[in-house]
């Protein structure tokens, strides 16, 4: 965010395209910050230093989404090597509960946002279908995850490969 007199104006054009308000936009800009070591980009090895993220067990994930070209509106493919603020934004905004003040036609409209969001994440080689290796891999973590093995499945986690 610019010098002083652009902040507010910049503030107000990224309230307009994210959905979060100014408070929110400044706060998730001082951890932007802070993510970055304040420099105008953040690279993907700085998501080393977010603890909630540690011990997630889709991290990989989550962190690749942030990169993901697709995500990003930037094309159909591809991963970017650093972010900016704006990027970081559009990102965070795929993590905003859907607005109660919304219409049903925009409703609908975030809703297919989330979901296309959700589908890049799992469609790892962007080729615009989730393979059963792909889908593997989901029930892998899925079953990695604290809370939520069936009594069918051994305490040891399942090959990636496996059914």
């Amino acid at each position: 965010m610019g010098a002083a007199q652009s902040t507010s104006e910049e503030v107000r054009e990224l309230v307009g395209k994210t959905g979060f308000s100014s408070d929110q936009i400044e706060q998730l800009h001082r951890r932007f910050k802070q993510l970055s070591g304040d420099q105008p980009t953040i690279r993907k090895e700085h998501f080393n230093n977010v603890p909630d993220l540690e011990l997630n067990p889709i991290r990989s994930k989550i962190v690749r989404a942030f990169f993901d070209n697709r995500n990003l509106r930037k094309g159909p493919s591809g991963l970017a090597d650093e972010i900016n603020f704006e990027d970081f934004l559009t990102i965070m905004a795929y993590f905003q509960p859907i607005d109660v003040t919304m219409d049903e036609e925009q409703v609908q409209l975030c809703r297919k946002e989330k979901l296309r969001f959700l589908f890049h994440m799992y469609d790892s080689d962007s080729d615009g279908r989730i393979t059963l290796e792909e889908y593997r891999n989901v029930k892998w973590w899925r079953s990695c995850s604290p809370g939520t093995r069936t009594s069918r499945r051994s305490p040891r986690a399942p090959s990636p490969t496996g059914p």
